[in-house]
């Protein structure tokens, strides 16, 4: 058994492995191979006025990696403006996420593994997907809503799969996005330019990217020209005009357990994920409720991988990609890749196989 941290992860996974892992682990989706549940949240309050706890959960298995990974995630939430989400875990500014592998083999616990590298390579990586399937192959121009972390791994899988050449950036604080566009343009060689409004970085963009911590829509669906391809991190970040003007929707797969499967005491805060909710009613009004929760089913992005549905059809198309669901089979294709490869470098601290057996039957 291995603990590895993000830095162990860091050393020996890239962008490039990682878009490698989740192809693989397609495949598996495509032909069998591979199963995920959806994520489900359970809140709780903490005892303050102004935040609540929240634990978050999702699995997933596939045969090409040979494990199944479960992440968890516990946070403290608040929403200061009501227009972002912050969050932390013991204190501001530390998380705590963590990811377990275990062996398909024999049951055997493999690896605990912090999240966060994974993480956001995983998302990234995922939003590179749906472009390699949608976008136009001559996309140049990206426009990039957002500067943290997301946005970074959205630019390097984007870039990895169409011939970028410029890359226009957009987030509130004028000194991130200043940033963002010197520390990405030295690290890929890319023309980037920060601009001034959420507009400027969608007009004109073949592809357009919404990276945001947002809990509402970050752009307007009138400024996406024909041709464009758009995605994004949360469907929070999407208007229902922008799905409307979409010749095309496509998505992961299954996010969370539907609301129309009536799951008793499941209810539906924030972006929709399917929840457990404790407290009190005076305690439970300080979540962000969604008022309407919409959880449309549209292609998946595996169908379109494997030829079963059709994706951009004309180059005249606006294609929108949901980048959610399947979240526990991409722990299980890029936590199992960075696995194997830390063990071959000798990373990680081993932590005794007794502390996690046990000769009592459950």
């Amino acid at each position: 058994m291995l603990y590895l941290s993000n830095a162990d992860m860091q050393s020996v996974l890239d962008m490039r492995a990682t878009l490698e892992a989740l192809r693989a682990g397609y495949e598996d989706l495509a032909c069998g191979d591979a199963a995920y549940m959806p994520r489900i949240d359970l809140f709780a309050p903490t005892g303050r006025h102004d935040d609540y706890y929240a634990w978050g959960s999702m699995a997933g298995v596939c045969r090409s990696a040979g494990v199944l990974a479960v992440r968890m995630k516990s946070d403290v939430l608040s929403w200061p403006d009501g227009r972002t989400q912050e969050k932390y875990c013991l204190e501001p500014g530390t998380y705590c996420g963590i990811i377990f592998l275990f062996s398909t083999q024999n049951g055997e616990p493999l690896a605990m593994m912090n999240d966060g590298y994974v993480q956001h390579l995983r998302v990234g990586a995922c939003a590179g997907l749906g472009a390699e399937a949608l976008a136009r192959p001559d996309a140049r121009v990206l426009g990039m809503l957002g500067s943290g972390g997301m946005a970074r791994t959205y630019l390097e899988a984007v870039a990895l799969v169409r011939p970028l050449r410029r890359v226009k950036v957009f987030s509130p604080t004028r000194a991130h996005r200043e940033r963002y566009a010197e520390e990405m343009a030295e690290q890929l060689g890319l023309q980037i330019e920060p601009v001034d409004s959420a507009e400027a970085a969608v007009r004109e963009s073949d592809i357009v990217a919404t990276a945001t911590d947002a809990m509402g829509p970050t752009f307007r669906a009138e400024w996406v020209e024909p041709g464009t391809h758009v995605t994004c991190v949360t469907r929070r970040e999407l208007d229902q005009a922008i799905v409307e003007r979409a010749d095309l929707v496509a998505q992961l797969g299954i996010n969370t357990i539907p609301p129309e499967h009536h799951v008793p005491g499941m209810e539906y805060p924030q972006s929709g994920v399917g929840s457990y909710v404790a407290g009190q009613p005076e305690e439970r009004a300080r979540l962000p409720w969604a008022h309407h929760v919409e959880h449309g089913q549209y292609t998946h992005l595996v169908d379109i991988q494997a030829g079963r549905a059709r994706g951009r059809t004309d180059p005249g198309q606006i294609t929108l990609f949901i980048n959610t669901g399947t979240q526990g089979l991409q722990f299980a294709a890029v936590a199992g890749c960075a696995y194997r490869l830390a063990r071959a470098r000798g990373l990680g601290r081993p932590m005794p196989i007794e502390w996690f057996l046990q000769a009592i039957r459950d």
